[in-house]
Parts: structure tokens; C-alpha cells; sequence
């Protein structure tokens, strides 16, 4: 059941970092319906296949881009004529995105491919516990599918909601839950703790809460960049176009580096959790470099993934030390 589980931990892993590329390209409407993309269990690879073309065997939920709207086909049907007719199809109902990039439409079904996968050992793993019969097993797995449907159907709700943008922050909360609870599992069947001072545990649980926090304020910071270049500011000028209170995020760096740093260091003498120190360590590091590059190259798009996946790790790495250490 470990291995499985570790299995999924990276699996999902995978899925956040390809969610945050889906972000980093603009490519979260690649895909306007869900769960299909155009209507195609496999999407198109080019404009041509979701135009509307006489003598074409159209099947009922088919898609077409026709006069800059999103059609659907209401039936069956057989196309003709040399002009499409609006007849045999309504518009798309839930929203009104209709374009196309291959490349977008590609990225993000890859991001929904490996979230389709990733589901496999976690639907797995809530078996396997099931047949365990352990209580604290069952709960994390039953929690963690439970997280899974709830991330795939606030998905859903994104896609069709056109990105509304507060739903992308819990959908990447939503993630993190996930993560959590496989750390739990993992741990759990795992089973070593090892001992160090109250003291010790209390900052280890005070930088995972600035860190989550961090990480929550980093998400609304970021739809602050992406409202900004939809309003055409240029990257060189986005920090003067971000509201005031981005600032909160920027310094608070400074506050997780002191919070880690009080626990981290000490831990470096501890043979069974030094590693645990060693790994925080090298992430503040490497989100404080991120950061710098986010403020002196205008938050160039690259950067947005290794700074959100280093996010994520921290709070798990917090997370994993806490669980491993007792008083």
C-alpha cells in the first residue's frame, strides 16, 4: 500500500505542476467543455477539425467554431449545403469562449490526462483500505478520493465558468488537500516518529500556517498578475499595476525564512530528521530566488510553475517533519 501510495503522491504531484503550467501559458480554456475537449474524447490537433464542413457525419454534442461562437450539434445528423446552417446546432450554453490554439488545447488535455491517472492508485489505495480494515488508513484514503472528486468537479465548474478566478484558488487548495493526505498515509504506514522539544514541534506548525497562508495569498497575487496582462500592462509594468496589498506577500518571505530558520537549523544535528531541515532549507532558497525574480524581471512566466511547486513542497516537507517528530 506504500508504494502505491507514493505511486499517487507523485502522480498528483505531476498534475500541479501541470496545472500550473496550464497557467503559466493562458492555456486553462484550451479545452472549452469538460469532460471531453470540443466536444472529442481526443482533441484536435488543427483548426480544420472543428470547423464546419459540408457532407460531414455530425453526431449529437459534436462541436464546431462557427461566426466567433461555440456550436453544438443538437442531433445527429448529416451536413449539407455550402453554407453552415444554425438548425441542426445551438450555441454553447455556459459560456461564450470559442477559440482555438492547438497548442493550449494540448496542454491542457495533458493536464487532464495525468489528473485521469493519478485517480487510478487513489481509487486503489480506498480499496486496499477498505480490505484492510485499519481505521486511520481508511479515513485518509476515504479522504483523499473524496478530495479527487471534489477537484475534478470544481474543474468542471472552472472550465464552465470560463476561469472565474477565485475557484482557481481553491481548485489549487483543493490539490494541496490531496498531497496532505497521502503525506498522512504514507507516514502512517510508515509509523517512525522520532524526539525533539516541544518547542521545536510548535515552530515546525507555526511555519506550515505562514506557509499555507503564503501560499493562499501567492494564488491571489497571482490572478492580480493575470487580470493585469489581460488588461494589456506589460510584464515590466505589472508591479505597479498590482494592487497594494501584494506587498503583504513579498515581505511576508522574510517572516517564513525566521520561522523556518529557528527550527531548520537546529534539526541539522538531529541524524533522523536532518534531511527533513536540509530539504526545507534548499526550497526557501530557491522560492526566495524566484521571488527576486519575480520582482526585478517583471514576473516572467517561466518562473510561475518552480515557484508554485516550491510552495507546495514546503508545506508538505513542514507537514511530513511534524508528523515525524514528537514531544
Amino acid at each position: 500500500m506504500k508504494r502505491i501510495a507514493n505511486i499517487a503522491f507523485v502522480l498528483v504531484y505531476l498534475v500541479v505542476l501541470a496545472g500550473s503550467v496550464v497557467r503559466m501559458t493562458g492555456s486553462g480554456m484550451g479545452c472549452p467543455d469538460w469532460p471531453k475537449c470540443f466536444g472529442l474524447l481526443i482533441p484536435p490537433t488543427s483548426e480544420e477539425q472543428i470547423k464546419w464542413s459540408t457532407g460531414v457525419e455530425y453526431s449529437e454534442g459534436a462541436m464546431v467554431i462557427e461566426r466567433d461562437t461555440l456550436w453544438v450539434s443538437t442531433e445527429n445528423h448529416v451536413s449539407f449545403g455550402e453554407k453552415f446552417v444554425s438548425s441542426d446546432w445551438e450555441p454553447y450554453a455556459k459560456h461564450d469562449y470559442a477559440e482555438f490554439n492547438a497548442v493550449h488545447t494540448w496542454i491542457e488535455y495533458f493536464n487532464r490526462l495525468i489528473g485521469a491517472l493519478s485517480g487510478i492508485p487513489i481509487l486503489l489505495l480506498f480499496v486496499l483500505s477498505i480490505k484492510s480494515r485499519r481505521k486511520i488508513p481508511i479515513i485518509l484514503a476515504s479522504a483523499t478520493l473524496a478530495s479527487v472528486l471534489f477537484v475534478s468537479w470544481l474543474g468542471k465548474l472552472v472550465v464552465e465558468g470560463n476561469l472565474i478566478p477565485f475557484s482557481i484558488t481553491i481548485h489549487m487548495v483543493s490539490a494541496l488537500a490531496i498531497l496532505v493526505f497521502l503525506v498522512g498515509l504514507i507516514h502512517h504506514l510508515d509509523g517512525t516518529k522520532f524526539q525533539v522539544r516541544k518547542a521545536t514541534r510548535i515552530w515546525i506548525s507555526l511555519s506550515l500556517l505562514i506557509a499555507f497562508m503564503q501560499l493562499v495569498l501567492g494564488t491571489q497575487v497571482r490572478e492580480a498578475v493575470d487580470i493585469a496582462l489581460e488588461s494589456n500592462v506589460s510584464r515590466e509594468n505589472l508591479i505597479a499595476g498590482l494592487p497594494g496589498w501584494w506587498v503583504f506577500h513579498r515581505s511576508a518571505v522574510w517572516v517564513i525564512i525566521a520561522t523556518h530558520m529557528v527550527w531548520a537549523i537546529p534539526m541539522l544535528k538531529n541524524k533522523n530528521l536532518k534531511h527533513y531541515a536540509q530539504i526545507a532549507i534548499a526550497i526557501l532558497i530557491g522560492q526566495t530566488l524566484t521571488g527576486v525574480i519575480f520582482t526585478k524581471m517583471g514576473f516572467p512566466a517561466y518562473a510561475q510553475p518552480i515557484h508554485i511547486i516550491l510552495g507546495f513542497a514546503l508545506i508538505l516537507v513542514d507537514f511530513r517533519t511534524l508528523l515525524a517528530s514528537k514531544s
